[in-house]
């Protein structure tokens, strides 16, 4: 009895939060209602842009990617939005644990049986990160690549602090994407199947970049992935 009032009272002050989005939840419970009741994409999805074949747009883009295929389990809206943001700008990072889990199921579903050399993340540039103290797609990759039985490689790095990207068209994000991300000294990928992980993909513009750089370094095959990606119809 002792213990359970000594519960009740830690969780006032420290509230228990589900762990995909961080909402306050009962003691009980290890996920909130809209997490619970949020479906996976499934059944059949566009590799090229994530989204289910009833939301894909991409026969209406001439623009092919530089990575073989992308996948997410989640579209960016609801719960799994909110969930984005207090991971990303919120300092939400335990949220990491369950997401990464999330994608690795994404990625075993729909990548098969493909062996990755290694993951990497999507850099931030060294300005940005002593800003938020983290890159939360590090966070994302570092925790998924043992799900995957492979192993983190901090490859890429990013050199010039592009602006913001989320109001621009696709391809104006490429034109300040260009150029700014390298592969990190020291590092090669050549012969290599590398997954590159990010937290949300919307235009995919920033993987492409990533996965282009990786494929002029000689990778054999880049494959992307995210927790989330826009829903077109959204």
């Amino acid at each position: 009895m002792i213990r359970d009032v000594l519960y009740s009272f830690l969780t006032v002050l420290y509230p228990k939060r589900c762990k995909l989005c961080g909402e306050v939840i009962g003691v009980r419970e290890e996920y909130c209602e809209e997490c619970k009741n949020t479906k996976m994409l499934c059944g059949e999805l566009c590799l090229k842009c994530g989204r289910e074949k009833s939301h894909c747009t991409c026969k209406k883009e001439k623009y092919s990617p530089k990575y073989k295929a992308f996948t997410a389990p989640y579209y960016y809206k609801g719960s799994m939005e909110r969930g984005i943001i207090r991971f990303k700008n919120h300092n939400f990072t335990e949220l990491k644990s369950e997401m990464s889990k999330r994608i690795a199921s994404a990625v075993k579903s729909n990548f098969g049986d493909v062996k990755f050399d290694c993951v990497c993340a999507v850099p931030m540039t060294e300005k940005k990160m002593r800003k938020r103290g983290y890159n939360q797609s590090e966070l994302l990759a570092k925790e998924l690549a043992p799900l995957l039985d492979s192993g983190f490689e901090a490859l890429l790095v990013k050199t010039i602090d592009t602006d913001s990207q989320r109001f621009s068209s696709a391809s104006k994000r490429r034109v300040n994407l260009y150029g700014s991300i390298e592969l990190a000294a020291g590092e090669s990928v050549e012969n290599k199947t590398v997954l590159l992980v990010d937290d949300v993909k919307t235009t995919g513009s920033t993987l492409n970049e990533c996965a282009a750089v990786l494929r002029g370094h000689r990778a054999e095959a880049v494959y992307a992935a995210a927790f989330t990606v826009t829903d077109k119809r959204k």
